[in-house]
């Protein structure tokens, strides 16, 4: 009986024994850990070498003693250390392969070609052996090796396709974007769904001409053998649209359409891709190919919507470029460029698909392009209430409220215009971007009708709110009326109702009460906005030697202000789109670039340029 409990004793001493150097031998552990990440790998070293030295065949000390040489630059310890632990485990090819790694950062570059191909002789059949090797080659930076070794694995397994995700990520780090762009062509190959995981790839150095350029001739030849691709298609179809090179990929996307018969479905997803773009005109073509070819289409209300949004973009662009406009004989007369083919157009589509909601987005670009284009707000008005009575209209209700709205603001109704912004308010179908969006209207009618107090008590609402696209206009707007209240309130109510009267256009009016502000109040700290607005508000009247002076007055009378880079480089687009003065405008956008270096005018101003010095083509 004694023997018995003695041994259990023995037993426990021992068991309590161990299990306290465990722990020891834990806490240690964690310590050296937290050593080397704090980048002291002298500390870390000291007890990595003591915890293998009482337990040599641990792996992690192994690794983190091996770390710490490395960082300490201590090669020959690393190295010898590598070996001890290759002759207890001869086949760990992960060691023999660090190993490699540590005598090229050695110097020893020889050394380190010899042990990888000694590991890869070893089991030339082997996918994991390669995929290591080429791996520790790539953490050297030695991508050309890797890219030999994963090759090489290719040839002695007879696997043609292997390692293609390695290897296309190898050459676009070595801008060989042709060879990057084929391994992703065999890829797509291999899984036709990993599409959009290419595209993202190709992205990479698609952005560079160098790179599209490439990735759209292998592309081409590659579909030139594979003629009947449909993915190979597709994946041309997205580089043409990355090069802009949108007739070409409007050509593709016909001969894609031909080729699966998608019933205009597949040329639909092109238009609006293309629409997307803002190649209206490209996309105004593949529209009408799909509603002519295809007039049995499910998406045919769809098609001819997308068609006239086009229209009425294309509108846009000759009424402010006079560019973007398609070749008369591709689209009826009736339907060319010009605002009034396009409302006419939007009615017929309103007629022909009455009480839909296709009936309710055409009526409510009419009433926009009233609105908008021709300052018809009566005219807007009457087109917008008649949506609103629409049933199926309905999910468009918020939007519209907005917008009428905002004509309400323009025809001096601000009551009403409160009103409508209160519905959007209340509406249980506006979405939270939309009623912020209300919630800032709200503000800045109160700011239009000079009360301060309670616009700045709509703004800091919304301020709390960082996410919404209102929330820095309102951190502007509210920080705009502390700085003038109290001490520079009238100069605030007179710049407000500038500001409303510029809303109305009522531009001369407008210029007045600000060259009054400016006159009247020159200390105040709204001036410099005054004189922006002033200026802008005299261009678009064609007042253009009233701006200048705005602008020149601003740059030399108000130092701090911070708004000069702004007046600088409306000085320049002065000179060059009003004035026609090429070498003043250069002039003036240079000293954007070396007056106002962190201004972000400043890529504009130097694209600018560019563009005037004829080298930006």
């Amino acid at each position: 009986m004694n023997k018995a409990f003695l041994f259990i004793v023995l037993l426990f001493i021992a068991l309590t024994s161990a299990s306290t150097q465990t722990q020891d031998a834990l806490n240690k552990f964690r310590l050296a850990q937290s050593f080397e990440q704090a980048g002291e790998s002298d500390r870390a070293s000291r007890l990595y070498e003591d915890l293998i030295n009482s337990d040599s065949s641990n792996y992690l000390y192994f690794d983190g003693l091996r770390r710490c040489y490395e960082q300490l630059k201590n090669y020959d310890a690393a190295i010898s250390l590598s070996i001890r632990r290759l002759r207890q485990q001869p086949s760990d090819i992960n060691t023999m392969a660090t190993l490699g790694g540590i005598y090229y950062k050695s110097g020893d570059e020889a050394r380190a070609d010899s042990v990888w191909d000694q590991i890869i002789v070893r089991v030339p059949a082997s996918v994991v052996t390669y995929r290591i090797v080429a791996s520790v080659q790539s953490e050297n930076r030695l991508f050309d090796k890797s890219i030999r070794t994963y090759l090489r694995g290719r040839k002695e397994t007879g696997e043609p396709a292997l390692f293609v995700g390695e290897l296309s990520f190898l050459y676009s780090l070595m801008m060989n974007y042709a060879d990057a762009t084929r391994e992703y062509i065999t890829m797509l190959s291999m899984n036709e769904h990993q599409l959009d995981f290419i595209e993202s790839r190709l992205s990479m150095f698609t952005s560079k001409p160098e790179g599209l350029g490439a990735a759209t001739k292998v592309t081409e030849d590659a579909l030139s053998r594979q003629s009947k691709s449909v993915v190979l298609h597709r994946l041309l179809l997205w580089l043409y649209m990355e090069g802009k090179r949108f007739d070409r990929a409007f050509d593709l996307a016909r001969n894609l359409e031909d080729a699966i018969n998608s019933n205009g479905a597949e040329m639909l997803l092109f238009a609006e891709h293309a629409f997307k773009e803002k190649a209206y005109d490209v996309a105004a073509r593949a529209y009408r190919f799909s509603i002519d070819k295809y007039p049995a289409m499910p998406q045919l209300p769809l098609a001819k919507y997308g068609f006239a949004r086009a229209m009425e973009e294309i509108s846009a662009g000759v009424d402010t470029a006079n560019s973007l406009k398609p070749a008369a004989s591709d689209l009826p007369s009736e339907e060319q460029p010009g605002y009034h083919g396009v409302i006419a157009l939007y009615h017929s589509l309103a007629r022909e698909y009455s009480n839909s909601e296709i009936s309710g987005q055409c009526l409510y670009r009419v009433g926009l392009i009233r609105y908008q284009k021709y300052f018809d707000l009566d005219g807007a008005l009457q087109v917008l209430d008649s949506v609103l009575t629409l049933p199926a209209a309905r999910q468009l209700v918020p939007v519209i409220l907005v917008t009428v709205a905002k004509i309400n603001v323009s025809q001096g109704r601000l009551d009403k215009a409160s009103a409508r912004y209160s519905s959007v308010l209340s509406s249980q179908i506006a979405t939270p971007g939309q009623k912020t969006q209300a919630q800032f209207r709200l503000a800045e009618i109160q700011y239009f009708q000079c009360n301060f107090d309670s616009a700045a008590a709509f703004l800091q609402r919304i301020t709390q709110t960082l996410s919404a696209d209102e929330s820095n206009d309102a951190l502007l707007l509210l920080h705009f009326i502390k700085e003038n209240q109290p001490d520079f309130a009238e100069a605030l109510r007179e710049y407000a109702r500038g500001e409303l009267l510029s809303r109305q256009k009522k531009f001369s009016e407008a210029i007045a009460i600000l060259a009054s502000t400016i006159q009247t109040f020159p200390d105040s700290p709204l001036v410099d906005d005054a004189l922006i607005q002033k200026a802008e508000l005299s261009i678009t009247v064609k007042q253009y030697n009233d701006a200048l002076l705005s602008y020149q007055k601003l740059l030399a009378d108000y130092p701090k202000s911070i708004l000069r880079d702004k007046a600088q480089f409306g000085l320049g687009g002065l000179y060059q789109t009003q004035l026609k003065d090429k070498a003043k405008a250069i002039q003036a956008y240079e000293e954007v670039l070396a007056t106002y270096p962190n201004s972000l005018f400043v890529e504009e101003a130097r694209g600018r340029i560019r563009m005037l010095r004829g080298d930006a083509l």
